[in-house]
């Protein structure tokens, strides 16, 4: 198997996980294609974020989806990331600020699914009960229970 198969099917796997449990592709990348990895917009979202409410995307200011997408480390290896819902940046509250995390590939050039399942049983159910009013006025106004 050559480098790019093994790329082609890495994305391929991660992407049939995570439309399994109700995720949409980002962006316009197909994840059948070698370049997907490297298209910063091309990702998963989950849709059920915030109850499944749409809501207007204001630069740095709305609250991100929870969403997943590859990416590079700081060494320049490809990683899997993924960030929870919430407000970037640490302007808020601690329960309702969010980030990245990185999960490196395993020694077989793959994303380690299992591990990703466990912490998405978390992640999906706080994503669809989270309130983006309630995080935009944390980030705004201070972090809650101030």
């Amino acid at each position: 198997m050559t480098t790019s198969d093994l790329m082609v099917a890495r994305q391929l796997g991660v992407h049939e996980f995570l439309t399994a449990r109700g995720w949409l592709l980002e962006g316009d990348s197909d994840p059948a294609r070698v370049w997907f990895a490297n298209d910063v917009h091309a990702g998963w979202h989950y849709p059920e974020t915030y109850g499944g409410q749409q809501i207007n995307d204001v630069g740095d200011t709305t609250p991100v989806r929870l969403q997943s997408y590859f990416t590079f480390g700081n060494e320049g290896e490809e990683v899997f990331a993924l960030v929870p819902a919430g407000n970037l940046r640490g302007s808020g509250c601690p329960d309702h600020d969010t980030g990245e995390r990185f999960f490196p590939l395993t020694a077989a050039g793959v994303v380690d699914l299992d591990e990703i399942a466990t912490l998405l049983d978390t992640l999906e159910p706080r994503a669809r009960s989270l309130d983006p009013r309630a995080l935009i006025e944390c980030r705004y106004f201070g972090p809650c229970g101030r």
